[in-house]
């Protein structure tokens, strides 16, 4: 037997350099987790064509789980509520994520799932993505620990084990939640996606970035 573990994927839609996903791997078996949470869509900065981006997203990571035998699991609802129906029916264990740079309301959201997580004996492992140091008392000493984290070589994610037979709700659309803004000119979603517009970034729009921008 082992630990199942969830890996709750939030702003890092990827299989490639997922510190987060190779830490649950290292833990045990994987519920590649993603939350739909209506109360997040509802804001006053969200909008149609970001959900849209991230459905893309989401749909580019499943193909890509496929590859390793899996599938992603979407849930919708409130976080504290979707992971305990996932403790409580699987045997959770742990939780892992990447700490998310976001508004208000994920950061009180992230707070009622570290009440959740120590209430029910859940060990929740936040991992850094990106420069941002959290609960610094001052600004001394951080950019040396960002460019030693930004430094760090890619993460390698080997030895993948996924938990099987476990439910996952569709993927709603954004009128689902009552988002309805198009964009027909914005940029896709996905990781296959995003490293195509890079290619055309360092390879075409970007030749006379550095005379052009000013």
């Amino acid at each position: 037997m082992t630990d199942t573990v969830i890996c709750w994927f939030k702003r890092d839609l990827r299989l490639h350099d997922n510190a987060a996903l190779a830490r649950a791997a290292a833990l045990g078996s994987v519920i590649p987790l993603y939350i739909v949470e209506p109360a997040l869509w509802a804001q006053s900065d969200a909008s149609g064509r970001q959900f849209d981006f991230l459905r893309e997203s989401l749909i580019d990571l499943d193909a890509d789980l496929q590859k390793h035998g899996a599938r992603l699991v979407v849930r919708q609802g409130d976080a504290p509520d979707v992971l305990e129906r996932l403790r409580r029916d699987h045997g959770v264990r742990h939780l892992v994520s990447h700490e998310e740079t976001g508004n208000g309301w994920t950061y009180s959201r992230d707070r009622r799932v570290a009440e959740w997580a120590r209430g029910q004996g859940v060990a929740w492992h936040e991992l850094p993505q990106s420069g941002v140091v959290r609960r610094l008392a001052g600004r001394n000493g951080w950019a040396a620990r960002r460019e030693a984290f930004v430094r760090q070589p890619h993460v390698c994610v080997d030895g993948l084990r996924f938990a099987s037979g476990i439910e996952s709700d569709p993927v709603p659309d954004a009128q689902y939640l009552a988002l309805d803004d198009p964009c027909p000119g914005r940029q896709a979603g996905g990781r296959k996606a995003g490293l195509r517009t890079l290619d055309g970034f360092l390879h075409v729009r970007g030749k006379d970035y550095r005379s052009a921008m000013s």
